[in-house]
């Protein structure tokens, strides 16, 4: 060794180290941020079709348990048509009226609509008992509050509900024919 130079204990990382070090650090954060917005993106399209994935199914259910157990129906413009069995229409009807056939002969009605009220949208489900003259102001429940557009349609012979969400988002359920 040469006099006045000291060999250092400590050992550092090269200029090539260093950079290829956080070449890698910057790599890993590029595709964590990445992995990042596509989660972000993904959770936002899953929430705008919400409708579709959580409310749309259990309506369905709901309408095809009550719907099968009719054995009539009749499409109508609206609420106050179906109560009144005026004016019924074969499509873009935003009510439709469904009689029940009891084994004695006796007869109950329901309604279900689609219509505006003070709390927004609403699909509601009216039901008159065997024994009523007039039917309830107010629905028996409403099934949804999600829909922004229900209709009821009979043109091709087949009862087809068509349900649009928020989103924009459709469905159409396709029922028995009567």
């Amino acid at each position: 060794m040469k006099p006045g130079f000291q060999r250092s204990s400590r050992s550092g990382f090269t200029l090539v180290e260093m950079s290829l070090a956080l070449a890698l650090s910057l790599g890993i954060a590029a595709v964590i941020i990445t992995m990042l917005s596509q989660q972000v993106s993904f959770a936002r399209a899953l929430g705008e079709f919400r409708f579709l994935r959580d409310d749309a199914p259990q309506v369905n259910t709901l309408l095809t348990n009550i719907i099968n157990k009719a054995d009539n129906y009749r499409i109508f413009p609206n609420l106050d048509s179906a109560k009144s069995l005026t004016g019924a229409v074969r499509s873009d009807g935003a009510a439709i009226r469904l009689r029940f056939r009891h084994p004695d002969g006796t007869t109950e009605h329901a309604i279900i609509s689609f219509e505006s009220s003070d709390s927004g949208q609403e699909l509601n489900y009216y039901f008159r008992r065997k024994n009523q003259n007039d039917w309830p102001d107010l629905p028996s429940w409403t099934i949804s509050r999600q829909p922004t557009s229900v209709t009821f349609d009979n043109s091709t012979g087949i009862l087809l509900i068509t349900l649009t969400g928020s989103s924009g988002d459709q469905i159409t359920y396709a029922g028995n024919p009567d």
